[in-house]
């Protein structure tokens, strides 16, 4: 029996670089992210935690006015309900960030806070194996396994 695919599967693989699209994108994700991680321990040697979510957000207008310019907003598509699950995840990553940056506050290193909390796919799979319905192999089973050993490893004082 075959399963349904996903609306991700349906869509035409496009490239970017040369790589498919979503690669190039998370690459970036990457380079951005390891970038803040890095930036956010030096504002958290100045500030505490709730100023720096605040001038955090402060620093996401721009890019807030540049996707608003983005014609799929302006040719009126509105989906409630993914507008409603987008504005949960704009909770959820705010709480989260502010966690993030108690922890570089209290004296966390940068070194060991970035990648340990950089291993919160382990809460992603776990919701997307238990709600969602997907399903691990073997050797992804196994590397959940080795994110909690690296998690430990690196939690180790």
């Amino acid at each position: 029996m075959s399963s349904p695919l996903t609306q991700s599967e349906k869509r035409p693989v496009t490239t970017l670089a040369g790589m498919p699209r979503w690669l190039a994108f998370s690459l970036l994700t990457i380079v951005c992210w390891g970038a803040w991680g890095a930036v956010s321990k030096v504002a958290s040697d100045g500030v505490d935690a709730n100023t720096n979510q605040i001038f955090f957000t402060l620093g996401l207008l721009p890019l807030i006015a540049l996707v608003m310019r983005s014609p799929r907003l302006r040719g009126g598509h509105q989906r409630s309900a993914g507008m409603a699950w987008a504005f949960v995840t704009g909770i959820l990553g705010g709480t989260g960030n502010i966690a993030f940056f108690y922890a570089l506050v209290v004296g966390g290193k940068a070194s060991i806070v970035v990648p340990v909390t950089a291993l919160f796919p382990l809460v992603t799979v776990t919701l997307a194996v238990s709600f969602l319905r997907e399903r691990l192999s073997g050797s992804q089973k196994l590397g959940l396994l080795l994110a909690l050993v690296a998690i430990y490893l690196l939690s180790m004082v």
